[in-house]
C-alpha cells in the first residue's frame, strides 16, 4: 500500500478532497417573450372585463338583498308596533270591564238592587236557622213503616245509583 503525503510533506490528511466539488454553472437560454399578438391582447381585455362585470354583478346584488331585507326588517317592525299597541289598547279595555264587573257584582250593589228594584227585605235574625249535621244521619224505623221485600230494595238501590249518576 502507497502513502500519500500532503505537498508540503506533512503525514496530515488532504482535506480538501472531501470538500463538495463545485459545480459548472449551466448557462440556461434566455427565454425570449414574444410581443403577444393583437387576438391575445384582445382576448385578456375581454377576460379583465369579464371579471369586472362579475364582481361588479356580485357587489350589486349584496347591495340590492341588503336594501330588501332592510325594508322588510322596517315593515315587520311596523307591525310589531301596531300590534302592540292593539295588545296594550285590549289590556286597557280589560282591565276598564274587569273594573266594571266587581263594581256590578259587589255585594252592596246585590243588595241594593235586591232592596231597591226586586222589593226584598234585609235578612232578619229570627229567619236564620241552624242546622246540626255533626252527628250525622240516621233513619228510624217504626212499626208503621212498611217492610221492604227484596225486589223493593234492589229497586230502591237501582234509583239511588241513577240519582247519583244525575239521571232522571
Amino acid at each position: 500500500m502507497q502513502t500519500r503525503y500532503a505537498g508540503n510533506g506533512s503525514v496530515a490528511y488532504d482535506l480538501d478532497r472531501f470538500q463538495p466539488k463545485p459545480r459548472m454553472r449551466v448557462k440556461r437560454p434566455t427565454l425570449v417573450v414574444a410581443n403577444p399578438g393583437v387576438k391575445a391582447r384582445a382576448r385578456r381585455r375581454t377576460a379583465t372585463v369579464l371579471g369586472i362585470v362579475a364582481a361588479a354583478a356580485v357587489v350589486v346584488g349584496i347591495v340590492v338583498t341588503m336594501l330588501y331585507s332592510r325594508a322588510v326588517l322596517t315593515e315587520l317592525s311596523q307591525q310589531i308596533a301596531h300590534q302592540t299597541s292593539l295588545l296594550e289598547k285590549e289590556q286597557s279595555e280589560y282591565t276598564r270591564l274587569t273594573a266594571e264587573l266587581d263594581a256590578k257584582i259587589s255585594l252592596r250593589n246585590v243588595e241594593d238592587y235586591a232592596t231597591q228594584t226586586l222589593g226584598m227585605l234585609p235578612v232578619d235574625k229570627s229567619q236564620v236557622t241552624y242546622v246540626d249535621l255533626s252527628e250525622g244521619e240516621k233513619i228510624e224505623l217504626t212499626s208503621e213503616s212498611p217492610k221492604q221485600s227484596l225486589f223493593d230494595k234492589v229497586e230502591l238501590a237501582i234509583i239511588n245509583v241513577k240519582e247519583r249518576l244525575g239521571e232522571d
